[in-house]
């Protein structure tokens, strides 16, 4: 099969803070990234009576509904073996080494994530599609493999590739 469905809208975008760890005494500073999302759905074969695998339209809300909830806040990397984590009602303390990031709760996302990267950003995305398409099998059924792209700055993206089931399989 010969079909790839690719999505890479407008609004397919979030606006964050992160730093990333470099192991155990080197991290970038806190900054901020305009990054832009891409999902592309490899297909096994097409629903012959109608000519297509399944309505995509459901894809698209699913990947909005992630950069929704990471945009304009800072990221930080839950289960990083370099970070200490606080949390309490209102506030989000990560200690790393001699730095001490104390913010907003609401403003904080910890992700289940060793670290905020472009790799692990593409996972984060893959593994959320994958959960929010969970209760539709069918649409998932012609489907092959996932690839999340993730563009970090302009001419910069890394994409992460989940094979769903194998070419002919």
């Amino acid at each position: 099969m010969a079909f790839r469905i690719r999505l890479e809208k407008e609004n397919f975008k979030f606006s964050c803070s992160h730093f990333t760890i470099f192991g155990p005494s080197r991290a970038e500073a806190l900054h901020g990234h305009n990054y832009y999302v891409s999902v592309e759905l490899k297909l096994a074969s097409l629903d012959p009576k109608l000519g297509m695998a399944f309505d995509f339209n459901l894809v698209k809300p699913l990947v909005r509904a992630v950069a929704d909830r990471l945009d304009e806040r800072v990221l930080v990397p839950e289960n990083s073996p370099y970070l200490t984590i606080q949390k309490s009602a209102d506030r989000i303390v990560a200690t790393y080494g001699a730095k001490k990031y104390d913010l907003p709760a609401a403003d904080v996302i910890l992700l289940p994530v060793v670290n905020v990267t472009s790799e692990e950003l593409a996972r984060h995305f893959a593994d959320e599609l994958l959960k929010g398409l969970a209760p539709h099998p069918e649409s998932l059924a012609r489907v092959e493999s996932v690839t999340v792209g993730i563009e970090e700055t302009r001419g910069q993206s890394v994409y992460y590739d989940l094979i769903l089931r194998l070419p002919g399989g």
